[in-house]
C-alpha cells in the first residue's frame, strides 16, 4: 500500500474514533439534563454510562478474535453502522430505560472500533507498529477537545437529545468511504464465539452493578435482600465464568495467558487504570454543576484544558516511547493523576493561592487541565504495553486490555454513583469518590513493573518471573 492511501486510511479511521470519542465526551455534559429530564435519580442515569462500559468489555474479546479471523472491514464498518443506529435511538429514547438499552448498543458497537482499528493499523504501519498507535491514541482527546464544549453548547441550546443525533451524518460519511480505501484483508475459518462464557460474564458484572444501584437509593431504605441476592448472583456467575473459561475448546479470555506473571500484571493494571480514570473523567461535569453550580456550556468548557495537555502529552510520549520505555511514562502519569484528583477533592471556591484569589472556573481548569497532562503521559505507553506481550496477535490482545479497562471503568463508575447517592449531596458524595480513585491509581503502579518496558522485552519479562529490570 503507498504512502498515501496509508495515511488516507489512517485519517478514516481516526475519524471514527474521533465520532466515538465525541460521543462519549458528550454524555458526560449531558448527565444532569438527563436526569431532569427523564425524571431519573443518579442511581438509573448512571446506569447510562456504565452500561456502555460493561457492553465494551463484553465485546471487545469477541470483535478482537472476528477481526483477526473474518477481516478488519467487515468488523470495523460493521462497527460504525450499529454505532450509527444506536446514536439514533438514543436520541428519540423516550425514557431512561430505553436510553439505557441504546447506550449498550452503542457499547457492543464501540468495543468493535479499536481492536479492528488498532489492527487495521498494526497491518499498515508494520515498521513504526508502536509511534501509529500511539498516534491512534491521540484521536480520543480531540474529542475530548471539541466534544464538552459543542456538548455544553447543544445541550443550552437545543437539548441533550441533540448530543446524540449529531453523530448519525458522519457515520453515514465513514461507511460510505470504509469500503472505497479500506482494502479487504483475507480471511480465516471462524471460530465458534464462546457464548457461555460471554453470558456468565455480563451476568456476573450486571448482578454486581445492580447490586450497587440498589444500595444506592437515597430517599428510601435498600432492600438489603435483594443487595445480597444480586452479590450472591453475581459471584456464582463469576465461578462460572472461570471455570467455563478454563475448559472451553474457544476460550472468551485464555486463562492459560493470565496465569502467565507477565499478562496478570498487565490486565490488572488495566482493570485499575480503567477505574481510576475512566470513572473520574465521566463525572467532572457533573460535579462542577452539583458543586459549583456553573451551565453546561462552562461544565463543558472545564474539560478544554484537560484534552488540549492529553494531546500534547499524548503525541510527545508517543514518540518518545523508544526512548523512554513503556514503565517510566506510566508510573510518572498515574502519579501526577493522583496527585490532581487528591487536590480535587477539596473541593475548594475560590481559593487563594499565592496571595491572588483564583476563581473557581479557573482554578477546577487547571486541576483538570493537569490531569490531562498526566493521561497524556501514561496513555500510549498504557496502550503499546500490553501488545509488547503478543505482536502477533493485535487485536486479539487489545480487545482483552479494551474488556479489563471497561470492567475497571464499569465498576469504578458504579462505586463512584454509590458513594455519591448516598452522601449528603452529589458534589460532596464525588468529592469523597476522588479520594477513592486517587488512591486507586497510587495503587496501580504497584502493577506497572510486571509490565514490558521496551519493544521485544517480552522474553526478558517472562524470564524475570514477571518483574522486569
Amino acid at each position: 500500500m503507498n504512502v498515501d492511501r496509508r495515511f488516507l486510511l489512517f485519517s478514516l479511521i481516526s475519524g471514527a474514533l474521533l465520532v466515538s470519542s465525541l460521543q462519549g465526551s458528550m454524555v458526560s455534559v449531558a448527565l444532569p439534563d438527563m436526569i431532569e429530564d427523564l425524571h431519573a435519580p443518579l442511581r438509573w442515569v448512571g446506569w447510562v454510562v456504565t452500561i456502555y462500559s460493561l457492553a465494551q468489555a463484553v465485546s471487545m474479546p469477541i470483535v478482537g478474535k472476528l477481526s483477526d479471523e473474518l477481516g478488519r472491514r467487515t468488523v470495523f464498518v460493521g462497527g460504525v453502522v450499529l454505532f450509527g443506529v444506536a446514536s439514533l435511538g438514543a436520541a428519540v429514547a423516550p425514557n431512561v430505560y430505553v436510553l439505557i438499552i441504546m447506550r449498550g448498543i452503542q457499547g457492543l458497537a464501540g468495543g468493535s472500533l479499536l481492536p479492528s482499528a488498532y489492527g487495521i493499523v498494526g497491518d499498515v504501519f508494520l515498521e513504526d507498529r508502536a509511534r501509529a498507535i500511539g498516534m491512534i491514541s491521540s484521536v480520543f482527546p480531540i474529542g475530548s477537545i471539541i466534544g464538552p464544549l459543542a456538548g455544553g453548547v447543544i445541550v443550552d441550546h437545543f437539548g441533550w437529545r441533540w448530543t446524540f443525533m449529531v453523530a448519525v451524518p458522519p457515520v453515514l460519511a465513514i461507511v460510505a468511504l470504509a469500503y472505497r480505501w479500506m482494502p479487504a484483508t483475507t480471511t480465516k475459518a471462524a471460530k465458534p464465539i464462546d457464548m457461555p462464557g460471554v453470558i456468565s460474564l455480563t451476568l456476573a458484572v450486571l448482578a454486581f452493578v445492580y447490586a450497587l444501584t440498589e444500595l444506592s437509593q437515597r430517599n428510601v431504605q435498600p432492600n438489603y435482600v435483594v443487595v445480597g441476592g444480586f452479590t450472591l448472583l453475581g459471584i456464582v456467575a463469576t465461578v462460572a465464568f472461570i471455570r467455563r473459561e478454563a475448559t472451553a475448546k474457544d476460550p472468551l479470555v485464555e486463562m492459560r495467558l493470565l496465569k502467565q506473571k507477565e499478562f496478570a500484571y498487565v490486565n490488572a493494571l488495566n482493570f485499575l487504570y480503567g477505574a481510576g480514570i475512566f470513572g473520574l473523567f465521566s463525572f467532572i461535569p457533573l460535579y462542577a454543576e452539583s458543586a459549583y453550580g456553573v451551565s453546561s456550556a462552562t461544565a463543558g468548557a472545564l474539560l478544554t484544558p484537560r484534552a488540549f495537555m492529553m494531546i500534547i502529552a499524548s503525541s510527545a510520549a508517543a514518540y518518545l516511547l523508544p526512548r523512554t520505555g513503556y514503565r517510566k511514562p506510566i508510573i510518572i502519569g498515574l502519579a501526577m493523576m493522583s496527585a490532581s484528583t487528591f487536590v480535587l477533592s477539596f473541593g475548594l471556591h475560590d481559593p487563594v493561592i499565592l496571595g491572588l484569589r483564583v476563581p473557581s472556573v479557573a482554578y477546577l481548569a487547571a486541576i483538570v487541565g493537569f490531569s490531562g497532562l498526566a493521561f497524556g503521559i501514561a496513555g500510549p505507553a498504557a496502550n503499546n504495553a500490553a501488545i509488547e506481550l503478543a505482536p502477533d496477535r493485535i487485536a486479539a490482545i487489545t480487545g482483552l486490555r479494551g474488556m479489563f479497562r471497561s470492567l475497571g471503568g464499569t465498576l469504578g463508575t458504579a462505586v463512584i454513583i454509590l458513594v455519591a447517592s448516598r452522601a449528603s449531596s452529589e458534589g460532596v458524595g464525588l468529592q469523597q469518590a476522588f479520594v477513592g480513585i486517587a488512591v486507586i491509581n497510587l495503587l496501580a503502579i504497584a502493577f506497572v513493573f510486571g509490565t514490558p518496558d521496551r519493544v521485544g522485552d517480552r522474553t526478558q519479562t517472562a524470564r524475570g518471573g514477571g518483574l522486569g529490570r
